[in-house]
């Protein structure tokens, strides 16, 4: 059998080393032009390649696997799409854990992810976390696992022909990726095929679009946001009231990403107190709702990671209203930003914007007469937010849009948010 990669980003790589080792011949195409490392890679891989280009020698190929970035409407893929497979359809074919857990949504995949990873380990179980999270799925091969955690992205599962999942979990949709996908029903179709590879479907019960998607299921789970008393470290479930008492974990946003956590693992068989238990030493990824530091009672908060009007929506709803100055920045995804507009007329004092941003939304926003601030960059961001707010006040990086006017990845940009904070406070 001849495989075609088209693309070579980091499942591709790992799936042309595990292929080219067990004796298929793999033919790799890549639109950008390859590093020099890359091209060493290969040949030491003895793998076929072209760069700067995608052309019809991928045809001749018996089955083509497409990284997640891969458009549907692509010249050449989308004349051929019977032979189109992810990596994931690749390695799930030649090996399967004892038990695989999907979980996808527009908001909160990795956090979730980490979390029940996190559990699980310390429920004395063997397993990993791997796909879109940044951890190819073709490590499994070489690795010896019971759980697999599997973050799945609206990309991947479009190209999908089969996951073998036996608990499935959607946490939220709404619009998102609309510069990928040509509409939003194409979006959510391709989140709800999570469930049509699943045995048990976990969702969100207070999602209407998942709550209607959900009854065309069998075997269906519906989860609702924990209770929870901040103030006395509480947490309410099935009527039943649990101290707990990690504060990264009581933002809006951390909440229901417990509660699925929670869900999943009572499906699994194991009691919400020992699961809570084992959660209390657990820390979500960076860049999201992170606290960096307070300046004069002003408090700074990274979330870099909300890179669409619905992830800075939730972030907003952790504060009091008109008590957050925000920072809004980046490349928009081709949303419908009404919603966000008047979430920020409800809770921002100010709004200071950089980026490809400025043109999508300042308008807008000046038109409802918030108090907007253009600037040039990060530097300058922080340091206009600093001067409008006041003591008790909250600055806040939570851009709405992807990062790749100006920097590499949300990383990057929360990274360089974190300097500059850091540098005011003298450290």
């Amino acid at each position: 059998m001849r495989y075609a990669l088209v693309g070579y980003g980091i499942s591709n790589k790992q799936l042309c080393k595990l292929l080219r080792k067990m004796g298929y011949d793999v033919f790799v195409s890549e639109a950008r032009m390859l590093t020099d490392e890359e091209k060493v890679e290969l040949e030491s891989f003895g793998a076929a390649y072209e760069e700067g280009r995608n052309s019809e020698l991928i045809l001749k190929a018996d089955r083509i696997v497409v990284s997640p970035s891969v458009k549907p409407n692509h010249p050449i893929i989308s004349i051929a799409t019977e032979k189109v497979v992810t990596d994931l359809d690749v390695v799930f074919s030649i090996l399967r854990p004892k038990c695989i857990i999907g979980v996808t949504g527009t908001n909160g995949k990795t956090t979730t992810c980490n979390m029940l990873t996190h559990a699980l380990r310390k429920l004395y179980k063997k397993v990993d976390c791997l796909g879109n999270v940044g951890n190819p799925v073709a490590k499994l091969i070489e690795e010896d696992i019971e759980y697999l955690v599997l973050e799945l992205s609206s990309f991947q599962l479009f190209w999908a022909k089969k996951i073998p999942l036996d608990i499935g979990a959607i946490l939220n949709i709404s619009p998102n990726h609309l510069d990928w996908h040509p509409d939003f029903e194409h979006y959510y179709r391709s989140k709800i095929k999570l469930f049509d590879f699943s045995n048990v479907r976990v969702y969100n019960a207070q999602d209407p679009l998942l709550v209607s998607l959900a009854r065309e299921y069998k075997n269906t789970v519906g989860f609702n946001c924990v209770k929870a008393n901040r103030e006395e470290m509480i947490l309410e479930l099935s009527g039943k009231k649990y101290h707990f008492y990690n504060s990264y974990l009581y933002t809006s946003q951390n909440l229901w990403n417990l509660s699925a956590t929670l869900e999943i693992l009572r499906v699994l068989g194991f009691k919400s107190e020992d699961s809570l238990q084992f959660l209390e030493d657990f820390k979500p990824p960076k860049h999201r709702m992170q606290f960096v530091g307070e300046i004069n009672g002003i408090s700074f908060y990274d979330d870099s990671k909300s890179t669409s009007a619905a992830a800075t929506i939730a972030a907003l709803e952790n504060f009091d209203s008109k008590r957050v100055v925000l920072i809004l920045t980046g490349r928009g995804k081709n949303e419908d930003y009404t919603k966000l507009t008047e979430v920020i007329l409800m809770k921002a004092k100010a709004v200071v914007m950089f980026g490809e941003m400025v043109n999508l939304l300042a308008k807008t926003l000046i038109s409802r007469q918030i108090d907007v601030r253009i600037v040039q960059n990060m530097e300058e961001a922080v340091q206009e937010a600093f001067e409008i707010a006041d003591s008790g006040d909250v600055v806040l990086l939570s851009p709405a849009g992807s990062s790749f006017d100006l920097y590499r990845n949300y990383e990057e940009r929360g990274e360089h948010f974190e300097i500059v904070v850091k540098s005011m406070l003298g450290g």
